[in-house]
């Protein structure tokens, strides 16, 4: 399904990360290349190949979203060991440099603090100096606009707006540089490969994006859908919802998962 340019409103989307070990195959498969930096233990070239796979879909989000259309994208960095060779991968700022080449303009970003990692896990030596290493604990939520704001100039489209509007007590919690209160939720994937493919983002996340930077009846697309969040997030917003997935054994789970 092709989605007519400048007709998009909203895109919130969480890409598989560069470098995470659990989609390697999948990157390998758009490009074998990416499958033979990492056997020559070529940490660095393969992280660049991962994300020019992914700069195909940041290009499509500039031409679907419509002018003050906005994209939100969840990404975390990623730190690995490679020819016993440490290092981190900064996923946030390769995908960030990239949007901002294709010429959106970047609004504050939110860090997203995961309840999942704890400082306690040490990583390296532990208590010892000077090889310990800094636990990974935040996401990044990128949010990038298409141009100047979104213009409403009929009455209809300024009444729409006023009725997409959120509570007080709403905007003082989401328009928060940091969210601390957004946990993860336990996935009930029946088939196990499955469960291999899937890093969901809870629901709270897309549904407070959804309504922070869209009005009922937008367009919201999701390019990486998983099992289906930004989906069923979109729907409950009141807005329409497009998503694409090339994992297919995903494909009974987007169906039948509910929030």
């Amino acid at each position: 399904m092709d989605v007519p340019s400048g007709t998009v409103g909203l895109v919130v989307t969480s890409p598989p990360y560069p470098m995470i070990e659990m989609w390697d195959s999948m990157f390998a498969a758009q490009n074998i290349e990416i499958d033979k930096a990492l056997e020559k233990g070529d940490g660095p070239a393969a992280f660049e190949m991962m994300h020019v796979e992914l700069d195909a879909v940041w290009h499509e989000v500039w031409r679907i979203l419509m002018p003050g259309g906005i994209a939100c994208i969840n990404v975390g960095d990623a730190a690995r060991t490679i020819n016993s060779r440490f290092m981190l991968y900064p996923n946030h700022s390769r995908i960030l440099n990239q949007f901002l080449k294709l010429g959106f303009q970047a609004l504050p970003a939110i860090l997203w603090r995961k309840q999942t990692n704890a400082p306690n896990k040490f990583m390296g030596s532990g208590m010892m100096p000077p090889s310990a290493y800094v636990t990974l604990e935040h996401e990044y939520i990128l949010i990038l606009r298409k141009g100047p704001k979104r213009e409403f100039k009929l009455d209809a489209d300024k009444q729409n707006r006023r009725e997409s509007a959120f509570f007080w007590e709403e905007r003082n919690a989401w328009f928060s540089h940091v969210w601390m209160d957004v946990k993860g939720a336990a996935q009930h994937l029946g088939e196990r490969a499955a469960r291999l493919r899937s890093a969901a983002f809870p629901f709270d996340l897309p549904y407070r994006l959804i309504n922070m930077f869209s009005v009922k009846g937008d367009v919201v697309v999701d390019p990486f859908l998983g099992i289906g969040t930004t989906m069923w997030a979109a729907m409950t917003a009141g807005r329409s919802f497009i998503g694409y997935e090339i994992e297919g054994r995903l494909r009974d789970e987007i169906k039948v998962i509910k929030q």
